[in-house]
């Protein structure tokens, strides 16, 4: 019982430790990301915007994330939540699909987030591109989850229906709530870009949800 307790305390720490690492580098991320844009720029957007680019920021990371541990296994190993180095190079071919699609969706919402359009003359994005990106983007999602998904075990299916149920629940309590506020008077405004930023933030919370019930945030 005794041994059990320090594996799992042992564990503990050690997400703990990974999960502070990842915090650290996305300050460091989110900081430069706005240095470049400007203090200019960022009063412009508005929080909707900002709000936007920053889940857009925190796929984009992700996956440069997973992308640094499938180029370098060892290191990635004692950064990522993974057994070992093994892992990484025996999942490489699931992961890097995922890495793919979260680069994709980070890429998009922040080019959502800074597209030019009527209400936010200063961006730094025509309307149409950031448009024919998110369709394309789109398009590639379904084909390739439509082609490979006999790549994946029942144990990933799972996780990705789970996923999805959670991310679902999760939008529909949020969105309702929201919504509601904002018909009924209650000063909380609900915009298209708040429902965009919502959705993409909620789909990864459902992921984490789903990974978390079954205990693969410890390794």
């Amino acid at each position: 019982m005794t041994v059990m307790t320090q594996d799992n305390t042992t564990k503990w720490k050690q997400s703990l430790i990974r999960m502070i690492a990842g915090g650290v580098v996305g300050m460091a991320a989110a900081a430069a990301m706005l240095g470049l844009m400007g203090g200019g720029l960022i009063d412009a957007m508005g929080p909707s915007r900002v709000a936007l680019a920053a889940v857009g920021l925190i796929y984009c990371l992700m996956a440069a994330l997973v992308g640094f541990g499938l180029a370098a296994p060892r290191a990635g190993a004692q950064l990522l939540n993974v057994a070992d180095a093994d892992e990484l190079r025996e999942e490489r071919s699931g992961m890097l699909l995922s890495v793919v699609t979260m680069g994709g969706i980070g890429i998009v919402l922040i080019l959502l987030a800074l597209a030019r359009t009527p209400d936010f003359a200063a961006g730094l994005i025509p309307a149409a591109g950031a448009m024919a990106v998110l369709v394309l983007v789109i398009a590639g999602g379904v084909i390739a989850s439509w082609r490979w998904r006999g790549r994946f075990d029942e144990l990933n299916w799972q996780l990705a229906l789970e996923g999805c149920l959670w991310s679902f629940t999760l939008s529909w309590v949020g969105l309702t709530i929201w919504a509601a506020a904002d018909f009924l008077g209650f000063g909380l405004v609900l915009t298209p870009i708040d429902v965009v930023t919502a959705l993409s933030a909620l789909m990864l919370a459902g992921s984490f949800l789903a990974i978390g019930r079954r205990g693969m945030l410890q390794r």
